[in-house]
């Protein structure tokens, strides 16, 4: 049986990377905001946050073809591409009015109740932009790898990790930081780590012993085969336990493990993409 092969652009995988982080981290200062009444934890990592997913959104534009077109995806109501164009849209701008309460020099600043809806708007599109793209690889019946829901919560998870790396190396890059923080975001970073360790192990196993011939053999590549290497090494070892040791050991080497804690979610997307080729 002849099966096809198709090759995936890595501006897919960067996408994925940088939507999927933009989101958690829009989240995540909706969350700070709504529980700590902080908006976020740094002016930087609240604007970064919506830029991410804009800058997510464009190397997607890139990958499909025809940017002068995109605007089509918006008017398709049927479609899952149109949701998350309008999810995406909706989210960058609620991340950047939010983020704008940091600025002294905002004629709105006062308005409390606005903050809080935008607050709860952010952590709302946030998560379906952070969930998006496992949501939009576990539909395609035809990959093995994909296919089922687990790729949805590695996805969401992955992005809550690189999303909360990022708002740390924020942090402590600028003077401009919120009361609340990094010294809490270094355990949530370390504790989301784990888990991520323990699922996507669990995941591939799963995918190798427990379902299809085809799964079986798209999981090989991860285990033995030409992604072995990248899955072990990379994002396994580099990206994930090294990161959970530094952060674990001391806020000094917070910095270098959430630097390597963002390597590894975009090692992840471009080994999950990679794993959709074959069909």
């Amino acid at each position: 049986m002849n099966h096809r092969h198709d090759t995936w652009g890595w501006m897919l995988a960067v996408d994925f990377f940088f939507a999927g982080m933009g989101g958690a981290m829009i989240c995540i200062a909706g969350l700070a905001d709504l529980f700590y009444d902080k908006v976020g934890v740094s002016l930087l990592g609240n604007f970064l946050g919506p830029i991410c997913i804009g800058i997510g959104a464009g190397f997607l534009i890139l990958e499909l073809g025809r940017p002068f077109q995109s605007w089509r995806v918006f008017v398709n109501p049927k479609a899952i591409l149109t949701f998350g164009a309008w999810n995406m849209l909706i989210a960058i701008v609620a991340g950047l009015l939010l983020a704008s309460f940091g600025l002294a020099q905002v004629p709105w600043q006062s308005a409390v109740a606005l903050r809080k809806l935008l607050a709860v708007v952010s952590v709302i599109t946030g998560l379906v932009v952070a969930t998006y793209p496992g949501v939009l690889l576990g539909r395609h019946k035809s990959r093995p790898f994909w296919v089922g829901p687990g790729l949805m919560s590695l996805f969401l998870l992955s992005s809550l990790v690189t999303g909360t790396a990022a708002h740390l190396l924020c942090g402590l890059t600028t003077t401009v930081t919120a009361s609340i923080l990094p010294d809490i975001f270094r355990w949530v970073a370390a504790g989301l780590l784990v888990l991520q360790l323990a699922l996507w192990v669990g995941y591939v196993l799963i995918k190798k012993t427990g379902t299809t011939y085809l799964e079986a053999k798209a999981a090989e590549r991860w285990l033995s085969g030409d992604l072995a290497g990248l899955f072990k090494y990379g994002f396994l070892l580099i990206g994930t336990i090294v990161p959970i040791i530094l952060l674990i050991w001391s806020m000094n080497f917070a910095f270098l493990g959430s630097a390597l804690v963002l390597l590894g979610g975009l090692l992840m997307r471009w080994l999950a993409v990679c794993a959709g080729e074959d069909r």
